[in-house]
């Protein structure tokens, strides 16, 4: 039927008066010319529909086997056996590589099983504590390092795909003493920027060469770890402890140590401290605390802190003192 009304009544109307006015031979022939292009474009338009038709198919197609490899791999994380949770791991990993739509469900999936799997068994200090009511544990001896499930969540969060994210990777108050994020590890430098880790417990951790730029660190226990080229550019470590850690050619531009605990550190030196923010209760090696350089930014920060408006998240660097 439809075919009748192409081949007729439509094929005269497009065909308008000017081969009406023709006759015989003539008149059949620019009918026949003007139904072909009509049928033509019919068939043109049935194959597009049938494109968009196999795309739309495929694409709930692929969602659906996306969705059941999620599930899957989110079942195997309940898992009493170690193999079977880091096949669930590595399984979400693909999802998230494969699928930017899953991206921000895998991080928060493994982020939660990081924090109910390694949570710490201390309570965080209140916030009016001082340095002597403040709990502090053991450091732990060499060769401490997480759960094997524990550390492979962690390294598929360092080296997720770089990509906008609404929420920071939540990895507040976790037991990850010992772990190790280095750079020479992985085929790009591991990366937990803007990572909240808040209360974390990083003792005798090797994150050399990682980036930890814009992290919330704040209390986090950072002793005897190696921080040794880590990016902490623009960080939060108020009140870290970072006693007996290792900072050579650490960046500190912008991080904001007021509170933090320094002594003992080692490789750091007054230029890293010059763009850092710092104050009356960062403690600090001996050899830096007379040191004019810091003395200065210790200066600039204060002031800066002062001010009521401020026009920049940290106070410039000053300039080197002179030594004439």
């Amino acid at each position: 039927m439809g075919i009748l009304v192409v081949l007729g009544p439509l094929s005269w109307w497009l065909a308008g008066d000017t081969v009406s006015d023709l006759h015989g031979k003539d008149r059949a022939d620019a009918l026949n010319a003007v139904r072909q292009t009509v049928l033509a474009g019919f068939a043109g338009a049935s194959v597009l529909l049938g494109l968009g038709y196999t795309a739309r198919t495929y694409q709930l197609s692929r969602r659906g086997q996306v969705t059941e490899r999620f599930s899957r791999a989110v079942g195997q994380l309940a898992s009493d056996k170690l193999e079977e949770r880091l096949g669930g791991m590595y399984g979400l990993e693909h999802v998230m590589v494969e699928s930017p739509q899953e991206h921000a469900t895998v991080v928060g999936v493994l982020s939660a099983f990081i924090r109910e799997s390694a949570r710490r068994p201390d309570s965080p200090p209140p916030l009016t504590s001082s340095d002597e009511t403040r709990p502090s544990q053991p450091v732990p001896a060499w060769g401490t390092e997480p759960a094997a499930d524990i550390k492979a969540a962690v390294e598929i969060l360092a080296r997720r795909p770089e990509r906008v994210e609404a929420r920071r990777v939540d990895l507040r108050s976790t037991q990850l003493a010992g772990l190790a994020l280095r750079s020479f590890d992985f085929h790009a430098p591991p990366r937990l920027s803007r990572a909240l880790l808040t209360w974390a417990d990083l003792c005798r951790a090797d994150l050399r060469g990682a980036d930890l730029s814009g992290a919330i660190l704040t209390s986090a226990d950072l002793r005897h770890s190696r921080l040794a080229r880590t990016r902490l550019d623009q960080a939060l470590m108020a009140d870290a402890d970072l006693r007996g850690a290792l900072l050579s050619e650490t960046t500190l531009l912008g991080t904001d140590l007021r509170g933090a605990d320094l002594r003992d550190t080692a490789g750091l030196t007054a230029r890293q401290l010059a763009g850092a923010l710092i104050d009356e209760e960062t403690q600090l090696p001996p050899e830096l605390g007379s040191d004019p350089w810091v003395a200065a930014r210790l200066v600039a920060c204060r002031a800066w802190l002062d001010q009521q408006q401020r026009d920049a998240p940290t106070p410039p660097p000053p300039p080197t003192p002179s030594t004439g």
